[in-house]
């Protein structure tokens, strides 16, 4: 009797005799989908009204998705009611660098207590996505509650590098004397909280994981290796912060049995235990979300034997429960990537299935569930999608690996949820894995796959529209099984690292170089940094960059527009400048400093506090 459990919005029950379902909604499936999804959507808003009270999230600095603002970002929050200050805390607010991980800092309330500003204690990486996370426990002063988690991701920029990677050199993954492991997988976590690039490696056959700490030179030496209990060919991963310790932990899928395993971060690069938890047959694509808006993060796994697509949520208590395994209605889920794609501050699901060469879309509830949105024929054998925002609409699209089509499909998407047809680009032979960062530091998303079978790696450049142009094929060994763009050593801008899993290797892939470091260098674009410190008492600075000669003119405003002081007003040439502001004579505030040059205009905010 081959049954599915699925939980509406309202947490209710229903059983489906899923043979009766497929029978009568064959020739209807996306038909129908598409209309609940959209009663669905058109629901939302009365429910936030009505269930939840009426605070909400009504603006977020930095945009959703952007790709622009430094790692020494400060962000702002704004809300539609005045908040009761003491419902934030480490389960309410949280903020998660992808590489960096889990960042504590200093709030502070202004606007009547209806807005915020955070500053980190330690800035973000370099080109790493952010994902900022509130739960149903902020409230306002009169009780209400948000009537679901809120979440966004945005890019910390990169200073302007190259498209040319250059291979630097390999570590090999094995032991000595040990024969084949097949390393598959990459994660490349701040295990330690050193402020460097860890780097993590499942390995299919030895089922196990190993550990390589950064040298804070941008290289790994030796290695730990923490052996999975009853393992079965791991990897699938993701790092994250499971029980809220402020230390980075890990989850790893098993390919080949339906385990995810949970290991606990010790906080110096190390694993003090783990767990195992049950999920559906043949765990290929993991994704780490606050599906249920509790503070708390959640599993979802995409199971290729399985055929469907598991979710496990946090009990709150640091332990994991399968809340529900659905059927994602398209032929073995493999892949699995989050983003809100609809702008309401929930986590929606990207899956791709390898037998049915589809992509689905479907839309987050707030509550663990999730509801069908859109589907779409992506290539041949979909082995892995990644998120992100490819043409500069702030509207998270997703990109995957055709295995068997040697091809990388670019899928854009609207917010209301739709996917478009996908624009596909030749790769190597075999592609099974994908990565979006900005390499030559303009501010939109590059792209790499790694080939298994042509031994390579495949670099596509973005030109800010969505378009991928100017291919580079970079060298493995036997094997492009896996590649992770982040900044491995530190000096700003993106590098990549490889996997070849017939080796064993571990391939470094080294940029050119920042162009943006010191005043007087020539950046390749314009932009202007969230002044420091901020807030700030009496003096701050602000940094700004132009990539041509220009008339430039650097303003500070107050709130209400009126003109405090002309910091900059000269030609200036091609650079990087810092300029200084005292506020001393000026009384506790918000204000605004804007930099014009040429058709460049940007305008941010900055605190003054007394």
């Amino acid at each position: 009797m081959n049954d599915k459990s699925i939980k509406n919005r309202n947490g209710t029950v229903y059983l489906f005799r899923k043979s009766l379902i497929l029978k009568l909604f064959n020739h209807h499936r996306k038909i129908f989908m598409k209309i609940f999804a959209i009663i669905f959507i058109i629901t939302i808003p009365f429910t936030v009204l009505t269930a939840g009270g009426n605070l909400t999230v009504t603006n977020v600095t930095p945009p959703p998705q952007s790709t622009n603002f430094l790692p020494s970002v400060e962000l702002v929050i704004d809300f539609s009611n005045s908040l009761n200050v003491s419902t934030f805390n480490d389960t309410t607010f949280q903020v998660w660098g992808r590489w960096s991980g889990v960042h504590k800092g200093n709030i502070v309330f202004y606007n009547n207590n209806s807005s915020l500003l955070f500053t980190s204690n330690e800035n973000y990486f370099y080109g790493e996505l952010v994902t900022v996370s509130l739960s149903k426990g902020i409230k306002d002063e009169q009780g209400n509650s948000l009537s679901h988690g809120y979440s966004w991701s945005f890019w910390t920029r990169t200073i302007s590098g190259t498209m040319n990677l250059t291979r630097t050199g390999n570590i090999s993954v094995r032991q000595q004397g040990e024969n084949w492991i097949q390393t598959y997988g990459t994660y490349a976590g701040d295990l330690d909280g050193d402020g460097w690039s860890d780097f993590i490696v499942p390995n299919e056959i030895a089922a196990d994981v190993r550990v390589f700490m950064n040298d804070q030179l941008g290289g790994y030496s030796d290695f730990n290796v923490y052996p999975i209990t009853n393992g079965s060919r791991p990897s699938t991963n993701e790092g994250f912060d499971y029980n809220l310790d402020g230390l980075m932990d890990f989850a790893v899928g098993n390919s080949t049995n339906n385990f995810v395993t949970v290991f606990s971060g010790d906080g110096t690069g190390g694993f003090s235990g783990q767990q195992n938890y049950q999920v559906g047959d043949g765990v290929r694509g993991l994704v780490i979300l606050d599906a249920n808006g509790d503070g708390f993060s959640d599993i979802v796994t995409a199971n290729r034997t399985g055929s469907n697509v598991s979710v496990l949520l946090n009990n709150r208590d640091g332990t994991f429960i399968l809340d529900t395994t659905f059927d994602a209605g398209i032929n073995g889920e493999t892949a699995a990537a989050t983003a809100d794609v609809n702008g309401d501050g929930i986590m929606d699901l990207f899956i791709g299935a390898i037998n049915s060469d589809h992509v689905a879309l479907f839309l987050g509830d707030g509550d663990g569930g999730f509801v069908f949105s859109d589907e779409v024929v992506s290539g041949n054998g979909p082995w892995m999608v990644v998120a992100g925002d490819v043409n500069g609409d702030r509207i998270p699209d997703v990109v995957c690996a055709n295995s068997s089509a040697n091809s990388v499909s670019i899928i854009l998407c609207d917010s209301l949820g739709n996917l478009s047809s996908p624009v596909t680009y030749p790769v190597g032979s075999f592609p099974l894995s994908v990565d979006l960062g900005d390499v030559d530091g303009d501010g939109d998303l590059d792209l790499a796959t790694s080939n298994f079978s042509s031994a390579n790696f495949t670099l596509y450049e973005n030109d800010g529209t969505g378009v991928f142009i100017n291919r580079n094929d970079l060298p493995s060994n036997q094997a492009g099984s896996c590649c992770v763009f982040h900044d491995r050593d530190n000096d700003g801008d993106m590098d990549m690292t490889g996997i070849d899993e017939i080796e064993d290797l571990i391939i470094f892939f080294e940029n050119e170089g920042p162009t943006e470091v010191e005043q007087g260098s020539i950046p390749q674009k314009f932009y202007l940094s969230q002044n420091y410190p901020n807030p700030f008492n009496p003096g701050t600075s602000m940094q700004f960059a132009i990539g041509s000669r220009y008339f430039v003119t650097l303003k500070v405003y107050d709130i209400l527009g009126n003109e405090i002081i002309t910091l900059v007003k000269e030609d200036k040439q091609p650079g990087v400048y810092v300029v200084n502001f005292d506020g001393r004579n000026l009384p506790s505030g918000i204000y605004f400093y804007s930099l014009r040059a040429g058709n460049f205009s940007e305008t941010k905010k900055m605190i003054l506090l007394k």
